[in-house]
Protein backbone atom coordinates (compact mmCIF):
# COMPACT_ATOMS: atom_id res chain seq x y z
CA UNK A 1 0.00 0.00 0.00
CA UNK A 2 1.06 3.50 -0.54
CA UNK A 3 2.61 4.91 2.27
CA UNK A 4 0.49 7.84 3.96
CA UNK A 5 1.99 11.54 3.91
CA UNK A 6 3.92 13.17 7.05
CA UNK A 7 2.29 16.15 7.40
CA UNK A 8 -0.88 15.27 9.10
CA UNK A 9 -1.59 16.19 12.71
CA UNK A 10 -1.43 12.60 14.28
CA UNK A 11 -2.13 11.98 17.60
CA UNK A 12 -0.81 9.06 19.15
CA UNK A 13 -1.13 7.69 22.83
CA UNK A 14 1.68 5.62 23.76
CA UNK A 15 0.36 2.91 26.65
CA UNK A 16 3.81 1.66 28.29
CA UNK A 17 4.92 1.25 31.87
CA UNK A 18 9.11 1.34 30.82
CA UNK A 19 9.28 5.01 30.19
CA UNK A 20 12.45 4.73 28.28
CA UNK A 21 10.52 2.36 25.64
CA UNK A 22 7.67 5.26 25.57
CA UNK A 23 9.69 8.26 25.57
CA UNK A 24 11.87 6.45 22.19
CA UNK A 25 8.66 5.45 20.50
CA UNK A 26 7.54 8.74 20.75
CA UNK A 27 11.16 10.26 19.31
CA UNK A 28 10.78 7.78 16.20
CA UNK A 29 7.31 8.73 15.57
CA UNK A 30 7.74 12.24 15.80
CA UNK A 31 10.74 11.64 12.93
CA UNK A 32 8.53 9.94 10.60
CA UNK A 33 5.51 12.29 11.46
CA UNK A 34 7.27 15.56 12.66
CA UNK A 35 3.39 17.01 13.20
CA UNK A 36 2.36 14.70 15.78
CA UNK A 37 1.43 14.63 19.33
CA UNK A 38 2.65 12.02 21.31
CA UNK A 39 1.06 11.11 24.87
CA UNK A 40 2.72 8.48 26.94
CA UNK A 41 0.24 6.58 29.53
CA UNK A 42 1.50 4.73 32.21
CA UNK A 43 -1.31 1.63 32.42
CA UNK A 44 -4.52 0.93 30.44
CA UNK A 45 -6.75 2.50 32.71
CA UNK A 46 -5.77 5.68 31.83
CA UNK A 47 -5.88 5.04 28.39
CA UNK A 48 -9.88 3.98 29.08
CA UNK A 49 -10.17 7.69 30.79
CA UNK A 50 -8.13 9.24 27.80
CA UNK A 51 -10.68 7.87 25.63
CA UNK A 52 -13.71 9.42 27.21
CA UNK A 53 -12.38 12.97 26.29
CA UNK A 54 -10.57 12.30 22.93
CA UNK A 55 -10.21 9.48 20.36
CA UNK A 56 -6.38 9.50 18.98
CA UNK A 57 -5.08 8.61 15.41
CA UNK A 58 -3.30 5.46 16.96
CA UNK A 59 -2.82 3.41 19.99
CA UNK A 60 0.51 1.79 20.64
CA UNK A 61 0.13 -0.61 23.24
CA UNK A 62 2.02 -3.15 25.13
CA UNK A 63 0.59 -6.23 26.36
CA UNK A 64 2.36 -6.69 29.56
CA UNK A 65 2.28 -4.38 32.82
CA UNK A 66 3.48 -4.98 36.46
CA UNK A 67 1.08 -5.42 39.03
CA UNK A 68 0.81 -4.64 42.81
CA UNK A 69 3.38 -7.20 43.22
CA UNK A 70 5.84 -5.71 41.03
CA UNK A 71 5.07 -9.58 38.21
CA UNK A 72 4.57 -8.76 34.36
CA UNK A 73 1.09 -9.33 33.48
CA UNK A 74 -1.60 -9.11 30.58
CA UNK A 75 -4.62 -8.82 32.59
CA UNK A 76 -5.45 -5.50 32.85
CA UNK A 77 -4.02 -5.07 29.40
CA UNK A 78 -6.19 -8.03 27.09
CA UNK A 79 -9.07 -6.39 29.21
CA UNK A 80 -8.59 -2.83 27.85
CA UNK A 81 -8.19 -4.69 24.93
CA UNK A 82 -11.45 -6.66 25.22
CA UNK A 83 -13.00 -3.56 25.48
CA UNK A 84 -11.50 -1.12 22.84
CA UNK A 85 -12.75 -4.01 20.63
CA UNK A 86 -16.87 -3.70 22.34
CA UNK A 87 -16.83 0.24 22.26
CA UNK A 88 -14.02 1.35 20.06
CA UNK A 89 -14.52 -0.87 17.01
CA UNK A 90 -12.90 2.04 14.39
CA UNK A 91 -9.87 2.41 16.69
CA UNK A 92 -6.79 2.10 14.98
CA UNK A 93 -4.15 -0.45 17.64
CA UNK A 94 -0.82 -1.67 17.04
CA UNK A 95 0.36 -3.83 19.58
CA UNK A 96 3.86 -3.43 20.71
CA UNK A 97 5.41 -6.40 22.55
CA UNK A 98 7.54 -9.40 23.05
CA UNK A 99 5.01 -11.30 23.85
CA UNK A 100 2.58 -10.96 21.30
CA UNK A 101 1.30 -14.54 21.60
CA UNK A 102 -1.22 -13.73 24.10
CA UNK A 103 -3.24 -12.70 21.83
CA UNK A 104 -4.12 -16.09 19.84
CA UNK A 105 -7.34 -16.28 21.64
CA UNK A 106 -8.30 -12.86 20.39
CA UNK A 107 -7.94 -13.55 16.71
CA UNK A 108 -11.65 -13.37 16.13
CA UNK A 109 -12.54 -10.15 17.55
CA UNK A 110 -8.70 -8.74 15.78
CA UNK A 111 -10.80 -10.39 12.13
CA UNK A 112 -13.76 -8.36 12.94
CA UNK A 113 -12.43 -5.11 14.24
CA UNK A 114 -13.17 -2.51 11.59
CA UNK A 115 -10.18 -0.12 12.58
CA UNK A 116 -6.37 -0.32 11.51
CA UNK A 117 -4.90 -3.22 13.75
CA UNK A 118 -0.89 -4.29 13.24
CA UNK A 119 1.10 -6.49 16.11
CA UNK A 120 4.77 -5.56 15.72
CA UNK A 121 7.29 -7.70 18.20
CA UNK A 122 9.67 -5.62 20.47
CA UNK A 123 12.80 -7.26 19.51
CA UNK A 124 12.19 -6.14 15.25
CA UNK A 125 13.64 -3.07 13.86
CA UNK A 126 12.13 0.35 14.02
CA UNK A 127 11.52 0.11 10.64
CA UNK A 128 9.10 -2.35 11.41
CA UNK A 129 7.48 -0.89 14.01
CA UNK A 130 7.46 2.31 12.02
CA UNK A 131 5.11 0.74 9.02
CA UNK A 132 2.95 -0.84 11.64
CA UNK A 133 2.23 2.43 12.45
CA UNK A 134 1.92 3.46 8.88
CA UNK A 135 -0.12 -0.07 8.04
CA UNK A 136 -2.20 0.78 10.96
CA UNK A 137 -2.89 4.59 10.29
CA UNK A 138 -4.49 3.15 6.98
CA UNK A 139 -6.67 0.66 8.80
CA UNK A 140 -4.64 -2.26 7.51
CA UNK A 141 -4.16 -5.72 9.05
CA UNK A 142 -0.23 -6.26 9.56
CA UNK A 143 0.14 -9.50 11.77
CA UNK A 144 3.24 -11.71 12.66
CA UNK A 145 3.20 -15.13 10.42
CA UNK A 146 2.80 -16.72 13.80
CA UNK A 147 -0.58 -15.33 14.09
CA UNK A 148 -1.90 -15.52 10.56
CA UNK A 149 -4.17 -19.21 11.93
CA UNK A 150 -7.89 -18.75 11.85
CA UNK A 151 -8.24 -15.79 11.30
CA UNK A 152 -11.89 -14.94 9.76
CA UNK A 153 -13.19 -12.59 6.51
CA UNK A 154 -16.02 -10.09 8.26
CA UNK A 155 -19.08 -9.92 5.95
CA UNK A 156 -17.78 -6.77 3.65
CA UNK A 157 -14.85 -9.03 3.04
CA UNK A 158 -16.73 -12.28 1.84
CA UNK A 159 -19.09 -9.96 -0.30
CA UNK A 160 -16.06 -8.80 -1.83
CA UNK A 161 -14.66 -12.31 -2.18
CA UNK A 162 -17.94 -12.80 -4.48
CA UNK A 163 -17.75 -10.17 -6.44
CA UNK A 164 -13.98 -10.18 -6.93
CA UNK A 165 -13.30 -14.10 -7.91
CA UNK A 166 -17.65 -14.97 -8.94
CA UNK A 167 -18.29 -12.00 -11.26
CA UNK A 168 -15.25 -11.03 -12.04
CA UNK A 169 -16.01 -6.94 -11.19
CA UNK A 170 -13.01 -4.50 -11.13
CA UNK A 171 -12.97 -2.19 -8.10
CA UNK A 172 -14.69 0.59 -8.80
CA UNK A 173 -17.48 -1.97 -9.88
CA UNK A 174 -17.13 -3.64 -6.47
CA UNK A 175 -17.32 -0.32 -4.66
CA UNK A 176 -20.38 0.62 -6.74
CA UNK A 177 -22.00 -2.53 -5.85
CA UNK A 178 -21.01 -1.88 -1.84
CA UNK A 179 -21.88 1.52 -2.29
CA UNK A 180 -18.16 2.37 -0.04
CA UNK A 181 -15.32 4.03 -1.71
CA UNK A 182 -12.60 2.24 -4.19
CA UNK A 183 -9.82 3.14 -1.67
CA UNK A 184 -11.79 1.33 0.69
CA UNK A 185 -12.46 -1.27 -1.19
CA UNK A 186 -8.08 -1.54 -1.98
CA UNK A 187 -7.99 -1.71 1.71
CA UNK A 188 -10.32 -4.97 2.39
CA UNK A 189 -8.28 -6.53 -0.36
CA UNK A 190 -4.95 -5.95 1.50
CA UNK A 191 -6.58 -7.21 5.07
CA UNK A 192 -8.06 -10.46 2.34
CA UNK A 193 -4.77 -11.26 1.61
CA UNK A 194 -3.24 -11.11 4.95
CA UNK A 195 -6.08 -13.19 6.73
CA UNK A 196 -5.37 -15.57 3.72
CA UNK A 197 -1.50 -15.38 4.17
CA UNK A 198 -1.44 -14.24 0.77
CA UNK A 199 0.49 -11.33 1.33
CA UNK A 200 3.61 -13.33 2.04
CA UNK A 201 3.80 -14.53 -1.19
CA UNK A 202 6.37 -13.26 -3.77
CA UNK A 203 4.49 -9.96 -5.77
CA UNK A 204 6.94 -9.98 -8.82
CA UNK A 205 6.20 -13.90 -9.70
CA UNK A 206 2.57 -14.12 -8.33
CA UNK A 207 -0.89 -12.47 -9.56
CA UNK A 208 -1.80 -11.73 -5.88
CA UNK A 209 -5.49 -11.86 -6.59
CA UNK A 210 -5.55 -14.54 -9.22
CA UNK A 211 -4.29 -16.46 -5.94
CA UNK A 212 -6.64 -14.63 -3.80
CA UNK A 213 -9.79 -16.60 -5.50
CA UNK A 214 -7.78 -19.73 -5.96
CA UNK A 215 -7.02 -20.00 -2.24
CA UNK A 216 -11.10 -18.82 -1.06
CA UNK A 217 -12.28 -21.64 -3.74
CA UNK A 218 -9.99 -23.97 -1.64
CA UNK A 219 -10.98 -22.63 1.60
CA UNK A 220 -14.75 -22.57 0.19
CA UNK A 221 -15.56 -19.42 1.15
CA UNK A 222 -17.03 -19.71 -2.89
CA UNK A 223 -18.25 -22.06 -5.20
CA UNK A 224 -17.83 -22.03 -8.70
Amino acid sequence: MTEISNEKNYIFYIVEDHPEVAENNCIFIRKKYPSAYCLILNHPQKLLERLKLEIPSLIVLDLQFGNINGVQSTTCTLDTLEILFRQYPNLNILIYSSEHSYLRPYLSKISHHQGGFAVVPKISLRSAFLEGINNALQGLLSLPPDLRDNLQLNSVELQIVQLLCKESLQDKEIALQLNISPRTIQKHIENIKVKLRLDLLNKDTTNQRVALCMEALKRKLIAL
